[in-house]
């Protein structure tokens, strides 16, 4: 026969004696599989900032323009070959009359003019000497074919080679116009130690003064006037050499 207690606490309900789970353990378990993938995606960011998951990716990189150099090519004479022009003084003029003294023309287009002549004083401080010469190019180029060029050099008033002048080639040729790179005094040194040189063309052709040379300075300012000049679809007169020097 069971006792009866009267001491003992009366319960305010029937206990739960079935073993299921609780609001509260139910509630804890979601957190905790919650906390879990939180800390996946986390990671997934983490390790790949653009994934889909990520709400703020960063922006894209821009890649890197790779931009090729030139590399300047000299074109050099054989060793065998060498050429020094010789350039002859021009005799004191016998004073004129003033109605007579010649006056310098200064053009930008039409026949070479000016070039150095007895008893004239041009505003620029280098001409050109004499006419061009026209002759063949196997001597300098063997090899290359009926290729056209125009080449000289610079002496300065002692008549001494002259390196590092700026000559700019423009005008146009065969209905394109000629827009190349100008070339210092020296870079060339087949005609003479402050020579230049550029390729007109791959074919010898005529033009009639459509092309000119200039010297200038490093600021653009001219030295010469623009000098035009012919060419001649002849083998024998592919190679114009047109020569500068210094006046004052």
């Amino acid at each position: 026969m069971e006792s009866f207690d009267e001491n003992e606490p009366k319960s305010s309900g029937p206990r739960r004696r079935d073993g299921g789970l609780h609001f509260w353990d139910a509630l804890s378990i979601l957190l905790l599989v919650a906390a879990v993938m939180l800390a996946a995606v986390t990671l997934m960011v983490v390790l790949n900032p653009y994934t889909a998951l990520n709400p703020y990716p960063p922006p894209t990189v821009v890649p890197t323009l790779f931009v090729p150099t030139s590399t300047a090519t000299q074109i050099q004479l054989p060793p065998t070959w060498t050429l020094t022009p010789t350039l002859t003084e021009t005799p004191t003029p016998t004073p004129v009359p003033p109605t007579e003294t010649p006056t310098p023309t200064i053009t930008e287009t039409g026949t070479l003019q000016p070039t150095i002549e007895a008893g004239t004083r041009s505003p620029y401080p280098w001409g050109v000497v004499g006419e061009p010469s026209y002759i063949s190019a196997e001597a300098f180029h063997p090899g290359e074919g009926c290729k056209m060029w125009v080449g000289g050099q610079t002496t300065s008033l002692n008549q001494e080679p002259q390196t590092g002048i700026i000559v700019r080639l423009g005008g146009g040729l065969s209905g394109r116009i000629v827009d190349v790179l100008p070339v210092l005094t020296g870079t060339y040194t087949q005609y003479g130690p402050a020579s230049y040189e550029f390729l007109l063309a791959e074919q010898a052709v005529n033009s009639n003064e459509t092309l000119y040379l200039q010297l200038i300075d490093q600021y653009y300012n001219a030295l010469t006037p623009r000098y035009y000049f012919q060419t001649y679809a002849d083998c024998e007169k592919n190679l114009i050499l047109i020569n500068f020097k210094q006046l004052r």
